[in-house]
């Protein structure tokens, strides 16, 4: 007589936490499956279980960013400014008809767009991911150079999420906020677009490359050229 052989035990679920402030913000239901998905997308389902979320509605542009503690990836803190959740044309549109009046213009749940708000979450999430796989943080970073290490940081992201097809910014929107960002660098224009490129294209980096990058844009040109006697 044949045995059934046992079933296995099953494994637990991985079980993400959300929560929201503005807790009644009005499109979180949407934006939920869009986090959810983007932490599956990068492979954190493992690692994040607890995601507070802070919608900035004062803030119609579309800035965001992630706070973690370093030592335990478990939970984080993603903060977005309203303009965040919906497309690039409705922001321009609301500079024309909102750009005067007090308070947040509405958005109606069918102005909600997925791909925007994709390509907030993917990109803040890679953030975590990096330093959880490679250690790169900028909590030891002088002040003076955060803004510059984070910028690189952000090339290199973008560069990863547009190779495999996922939203962010594209190469000529990211190269036009790194040119602002480092422009002013000793060395940039002679070295900014070779560096550039390679963090675009690079696939492993850590907190020792971006480092070593930041001081190549930065060495000046008589301190680099050997002298001859």
């Amino acid at each position: 007589m044949a045995h059934a052989r046992p079933t296995p035990p099953r494994q637990p679920r991985h079980s993400l936490r959300i929560r929201w402030q503005p807790a009644d913000f009005h499109l979180r239901d949407q934006a939920d499956e869009v986090i959810r998905r983007s932490v599956r997308e990068l492979g954190l389902e493992a690692v994040l279980s607890d995601v507070r979320v802070h919608v900035d509605l004062s803030n119609r542009d579309d800035h965001a960013y992630i706070e973690w503690n370093t030592h335990d990836h478990r939970a984080a803190r993603l903060s977005f400014a309203v303009g965040n959740f919906v497309t690039r044309e409705r922001r321009r549109a609301w500079t024309r008809t909102w750009g005067r009046r007090a308070g947040p213009p509405p958005i109606a749940p069918r102005q909600f767009s997925r791909r925007s708000f994709a390509e907030a979450c993917l990109h803040e999430l890679f953030h975590l991911k990096d330093d959880h796989d490679s250690g790169v943080d900028l909590t030891g970073a002088p002040p003076a150079e955060r803004e510059a290490l984070n910028e690189l940081w952000n090339v290199w992201i973008d560069g990863r999420l547009n190779r495999r097809g996922l939203p962010a910014m594209t190469r000529g929107e990211r190269r036009r906020v790194y040119a602002r960002t480092l422009a002013g660098s000793s060395n940039f224009r002679a070295r900014g677009e070779r560096i550039f490129q390679a963090l675009w294209n690079a696939d492993h980096l850590g907190p020792r490359e971006l480092r070593a990058y930041l001081a190549e844009l930065r060495r000046s040109k008589t301190a680099a050229r050997p002298r001859h006697g």
